[in-house]
Parts: structure tokens; sequence; C-alpha cells
């Protein structure tokens, strides 16, 4: 069976079933729906402004943690603050 078969087949099952059932598939639908909303979300945004949704954000530490894997340089928190420092009145 088809895409286009079991759609028919599902609407015409929904057509025709009680009212028990249809709360159940409507939950279904509810929670289906809040899970894409949700991933469409705005969480945070990158040093450069950019908007970064829940699966972006993800995929962005995902990249840095992937980078540091290979070898990417990174600093201490005592690097970062002595460089912050002696740069202040730069």
């Amino acid at each position: 069976m088809g895409s286009k078969e079991k759609r028919i087949a599902l609407s015409q099952w929904i057509l025709e079933t009680d009212e028990n059932v249809l709360n159940e598939i409507e939950a279904i639908y509810n929670l289906h729906s809040k899970k894409e909303e949700n991933s469409s979300k705005i969480v945070g945004y990158t040093v450069n402004g950019k908007a970064l949704t829940k699966e972006t954000y993800v995929k962005h530490i995902n990249k840095i943690r992937a980078d540091i894997d290979n070898g990417a340089k990174t600093f201490t928190t005592s690097e970062v603050r002595e460089y912050v420092l002696s740069n202040r009145n730069s």
C-alpha cells in the first residue's frame, strides 16, 4: 500500500471511528505539532547574532566538539582571563 492509499484508508477509518479514538488521534497530532513547533523555536544566538533553533544549536555544538576532537586550539579559563585582562586597555 502506497502513501496515497494509506492516507485514503486512514481518512475513511477516521471518519467512521468513535469519539474515544478521535480523541487519541487528536492527542497524537497535538504532540507531533508541538515537537515541530519546539524544533523551530529560537533557543539562542551566535556571537554574530544569527538565531539558532534547537536543531541548529545541537549541530553547532557537535561541530565544535568534532573540531576539538580533530585538534582545534582550545583555551583554559585562566588563559582567557589573562588575555582579557592584559588587553583591557588596548
